[in-house]
């Protein structure tokens, strides 16, 4: 087994946006969650609560089920397609992915209180969420680019002063195989002095990076309804994530240049994740007046045990001919995360018949988060202390708007904004936004719900050595439909 020595060893030959590896960005990545769910809770931009009556926003806050008043269940599939614009170096590239899936499943019963008392009922619900989608596909590319990545290689390799034999055993997804495919050289009698055979630049290059899988969430919740007036509840969540990424770096040479053999090469990465989760869920909401509700909810950190699989391949054409090596490993990998606690309030307003808006934010701090080897006990210091240095806490915010057309339809329309849980622009930007509409229909015991939902984000980053390349681009913009099929029974 290789130990997490190895997997670390390409983070400190080059940090880039496709390092294999447990790091931050991956605590942050799979931490996180998105506004997926029933078509009212898209709709109404996720938030939901103080205000309950849904199954999906019951795991904001489980003391909405205490607002049931009869047995339902749902069912929500849902259509989203992503659209990536990547621009590197003026030059820009468009990529989309598609996938159908069911955001949403929910079954929720209730039992009415008929004994002396305030307290008038309880309710619990069953179901599976789609959490996030972790699905994409973007490009960058570029022409005469005045630096190679084979010379941030170079330069890293040439300070840690690394033997050429040593190579297979120390770096074997990386170095190992550049080295293989001769695209870096030893110079006569100096077996740890290196030197960028790839000839002289500009260069072209090319980045492809194509992202599938989801985080799906188990849920069992329980809710109590004390007078009308106090709504309380608590839940358990179990979470199963899968997550595969494929990335290739390219680049490609003159043709006309005489002091390399070397036509273009490909250095390809590929990380599989499978990991399973579980958290709890508190949550309070209080009618001081008939009109207005007030929500509170406490999520406990969320541990998450992981497996990690990577490996990686050169492929080198020289002289029109193509040499391919592969890591001479696969690596397998064991690996913890504590997600940080969630803190959610909210308010929202009812109009009597008219319709309702709501409005919430939630508070967490990303430094609270850790992880922990399994594979091997190793405390991950220097991951642990990335959280620490390059994390912040932040605010995520969502609003919703109800407007009865009829004592049948309802319009509705949402907005949130998530935060950006880095401290630097430059490096990332975890923030997005998403603005959504949708109708309802209800007639007695059965329901209809559309929602459209737009959501836009960017992350800015450097392919290799800031010194060396400037950074790209990737403005994403995500269009999800959603139909929720309900049945009250």
């Amino acid at each position: 087994m290789i130990m997490k020595r190895s997997i670390l060893s390409f983070i400190l030959i080059l940090v880039s946006i496709w390092t294999q590896g447990q790091t931050e960005s991956d605590a942050l990545n799979f931490s996180r969650s998105d506004i997926n769910g029933t078509a009212r809770f898209m709709a109404l931009g996720g938030a939901f609560s103080a205000l309950g009556g849904d199954a999906t926003g019951a795991l904001r806050n489980p003391a909405g089920l205490g607002v049931y008043r009869d047995n339902e269940f749902s069912i929500s599939p849902m259509y989203a397609e992503r659209f990536s614009s990547g621009d590197y170096y003026g030059n820009s590239s468009t990529s989309g992915k598609g996938n159908f899936t069911i955001g949403s499943f929910s079954l929720t019963g209730v039992q009415h209180l008929n004994q002396a008392g305030k307290w008038r009922n309880t309710a619990v619900s069953f179901g599976i969420n789609r959490a996030y989608s972790f699905h994409d596909s973007y490009s960058l590319t570029a022409q005469d680019v005045n630096s190679s990545i084979v010379d941030d290689y170079t330069n890293k390799i040439n300070e840690l002063g690394v033997n050429w034999y040593d190579l297979q055993e120390n770096y074997p997804f990386d170095l190992y195989l550049l080295w293989q495919n001769v695209l870096l050289e030893t110079y006569p009698g100096q077996p740890d002095r290196y030197y960028n055979t790839t000839g002289v630049l500009p260069v072209d290059q090319s980045y492809d990076v194509t992202v599938s899988g989801t985080k799906r969430e188990t849920y069992l919740n329980f809710g109590s309804n004390y007078d009308d007036k106090l709504y309380l509840g608590a839940g358990i969540q179990l979470s199963n994530t899968s997550y595969e990424k494929t990335a290739v770096y390219s680049e490609y040479y003159d043709q006309t240049d005489t002091l390399t053999i070397v036509d273009e090469f490909s250095q390809g990465y590929y990380d599989e994740y499978s990991g399973r989760g579980w958290s709890g869920t508190i949550g309070a909401i209080y009618r001081p007046i008939n009109n207005l509700r007030i929500g509170l909810s406490i999520r406990t950190p969320e541990l998450q045990n992981f497996k990690y699989v990577f490996e990686s391949d050169n492929i080198t054409v020289a002289n029109d001919t193509a040499y391919e090596v592969k890591s001479p490993y696969i690596l397998e990998y064991r690996f913890r995360i504590n997600s940080p606690l969630q803190s959610t309030i909210g308010l929202a307003y009812t109009f009597q018949k008219f319709g309702l808006v709501s409005i919430e934010a939630d508070f967490i701090d990303y430094r609270m988060m850790s992880m922990r080897g399994r594979s091997d006990a190793d405390p991950f210091t220097q991951e642990n202390d990335a959280i620490s240095n390059l994390l912040k806490p932040t605010v995520n915010v969502r609003a919703g708007l109800e407007y009865r057309i009829t004592s049948f339809v309802s319009a509705r329309f949402g907005y949130a904004a998530y935060g950006n849980p880095y401290k630097s622009l430059v490096d990332n930007n975890g923030s997005f936004q998403v603005y959504s509409l949708g109708a309802g229909y209800r007639i007695d015991q059965y329901f209809f719900d559309i929602a459209y939902q737009y959501r836009t984000s960017t992350d800015r980053f450097f392919l290799y050595d800031p010194n060396l390349v400037d950074a790209a681009t990737v403005n994403s913009i995500d269009h999800r439909i959603a139909l929720t099929f309900g049945l009250k029974i």
